[in-house]
């Protein structure tokens, strides 16, 4: 497409300019160049800017303009970035602060990089006896539901969710361990959102009770899913995209900032170079 927009551009110039220099020509194109900088068009700029180093390569004084009219264009557009990053979070900052209330911390520093938010009805202390869908969120974003299932050995390794005639179901869990507490069976499976056939999206949106399906080598068990577990799962699922839009707004960001650092250093030795050689 910018080849397209370059090709026209020229043409254009071409066809309305026969009579005028070639210094006349490619300062007119960065009089365009200037005028959609100032009405924030900084792509239409651009273009502009790079068929005067194509078309007029010898024109040098207008080149040299049109150089650093680009390094202005590219520090309006990279601060018009961090200026949309920087409302968005504050946006998302506060959503987050308004959820994170309606959590427990968790974490074992002996073990994990990053701690977990969870619902607290679903703390396991609490739910020592129960078959449920567990869901929690690091800190950065990345979620988690977790099958646990207490009783007879099915050796379960999908897990369907439904209602009515619509479900989501998973069969690819990244961990599975198996274990007996209090002399009781018990199975978990560990999926992470995104890779778990839909199954956090779907508990988050539906309507009406939800159905647990356990399958297994050894057999089946199905459940009727907590109200408080749906909602429980649909809090983090919430809060799993809160914070991963806020980690991706950051480094957005830092990008930005990276990148209008870098034009202002390129910049300031320019006109050292400049100063140096008018002496």
């Amino acid at each position: 497409m910018k080849k397209i927009i370059l090709s026209s551009a020229i043409a254009t110039l071409a066809l309305v300019s026969c009579g005028e220099s070639a210094e006349q020509r490619a300062g007119n194109l960065l009089h365009q160049a200037d005028a959609a900088y100032s009405a924030g068009n900084y792509q239409s700029a651009k273009v502009l800017i790079d068929s005067i180093r194509v078309t007029y390569p010898d024109v040098i004084d207008v080149r040299r303009k049109a150089l650093e009219l680009k390094r202005s264009v590219e520090l309006a557009e990279q601060q018009r970035t961090l200026d949309h990053c920087r409302a968005s979070l504050a946006s998302l900052e506060a959503r987050r602060d308004s959820l994170l209330p309606s959590f427990e911390y968790e974490a074992d520093k002996r073990y994990q990089d990053e701690g977990f938010y969870i619902v607290p009805s679903q703390s396991l202390r609490l739910n020592v006896y129960n078959s449920l869908l567990r869901a929690r969120v690091t800190e950065s974003g990345r979620a988690y539901i977790t099958s646990l299932y207490r009783g007879k050995r099915i050796a379960h390794r999908s897990v369907k969710v439904s209602s009515g005639d619509s479900y989501a179901s998973c069969s690819e869990p990244f961990v599975s361990h198996t274990f007996r507490n209090l002399g009781v069976n018990n199975e978990r499976l560990d999926f992470i959102a995104g890779e778990d056939g839909g199954l956090m999206n779907f508990i988050a949106t539906a309507r009406g009770p939800l159905t647990v399906e356990l399958e297994g080598e050894q057999g089946k068990h199905s459940y009727t899913l907590r109200e408080s577990d749906a909602k429980a799962i649909a809090s983090v699922f919430e809060l799993s995209m809160v914070l991963t839009a806020i980690a991706e707004y950051k480094e957005i960001a830092a990008e930005a900032e990276r990148h209008i650092s870098f034009v202002e250093k390129a910049r300031e030795r320019f006109s050292a170079a400049a100063t140096e050689s008018a002496k």
